[in-house]
């Protein structure tokens, strides 16, 4: 069976110079923050035991004006002394592509397979991500080595006890790279991450958006007036869903269906009027 992705190694002299320039204003707007330690944002990941989930699409220049504003309120998390963590995502699905019409067609208790690296800690996990019926999101892991051929053992007991489909089926399909900024609320359960110069690929193409970023905030239920979605709805920035997976597939398998994620890629695309779009 034909994959969609290689599984080597990325480099950065595979991507534009953009990727360190927009990496670098944004970095260089949160060393308004004070810092604060992975310990530390596990600790802040413990009290969201009740989360609500936001994301929120928005330019690069955007995102450093929403940056500006926030200092007095959030903190930084801050790793072997960089704000800015690059994120290495592969994800799985069969030759017919079974999850990513799942998420199409809106079906509930859904479910995505993928192996993530973190390159500021070295940590690689194998991950099962399900959305149920309800719009929760529970997510297994298991601390893994990066994929070359095949599920290896460990993965495959992991699998069997968490991922309700065959494994056998699935394969890589699309890779997706991506530098992160983690912020962390100095006063409730809160945190914002802001993922930008994100890349999609296959062995066939890859599609690079330097001019994007997307902000998720994820807060507990019943806060009220946090300071980031106050900011992103004076600035007139709404809530939308974004999946990185299923917007990697429209773009690199444009003959698949995809209505339903129509209003983010129209989204991108009007980036490419300011030469936001390399594929």
């Amino acid at each position: 069976m034909t994959r969609g992705v290689d599984t080597g190694g990325i480099t950065m002299q595979q991507y534009p110079d953009e990727r360190i320039t927009q990496a670098g204003q944004i970095g260089e707007v949160s060393r308004n923050y004070r810092s604060i330690t992975l310990k530390e944002l596990e600790d802040a990941k413990a009290q969201l035991l009740t989360r609500v989930e936001s994301k929120h699409l928005m330019t690069s220049g955007q995102c450093t004006d929403l940056l500006e504003t926030l200092g007095d309120d959030y903190s930084v998390l801050e790793v072997n002394n960089s704000r800015i963590s690059r994120y290495d995502t592969l994800y799985y699905d069969t030759n017919t592509f079974f999850t990513y019409i799942q998420h199409h067609n809106g079906k509930g208790n859904r479910y995505k397979l993928r192996v993530r690296r973190y390159e500021s800690t070295g940590d690689i996990y194998l991950e099962v991500k399900k959305k149920n019926n309800k719009g929760a999101t529970e997510k297994s892991r298991i601390r893994t080595s990066w994929p070359r051929e095949g599920f290896q053992p460990d993965q495959e007991e992991f699998l069997r006890s968490s991922f309700p489909y065959d494994y056998r089926e699935f394969f890589p399909m699309v890779r997706t790279v991506y530098d992160r900024l983690t912020l962390v609320s100095n006063v409730s359960p809160e945190r914002i991450t802001f993922d930008t110069n994100i890349s999609f690929r296959t062995v066939d193409g890859e599609c690079s958006f330097p001019e994007f970023v997307i902000a998720e905030i994820k807060y507990e239920k019943g806060v009220r007036n946090s300071p980031a979605l106050l900011a992103l709805h004076a600035m007139g920035i709404r809530k939308r869903g974004f999946s990185k997976y299923c917007i990697g597939v429209s773009l690199l398998f444009s003959w698949l269906k995809h209505n339903r994620f129509k209003p983010n890629l129209l989204f991108l695309s009007g980036l490419s009027s300011r030469g936001g779009i390399s594929c």
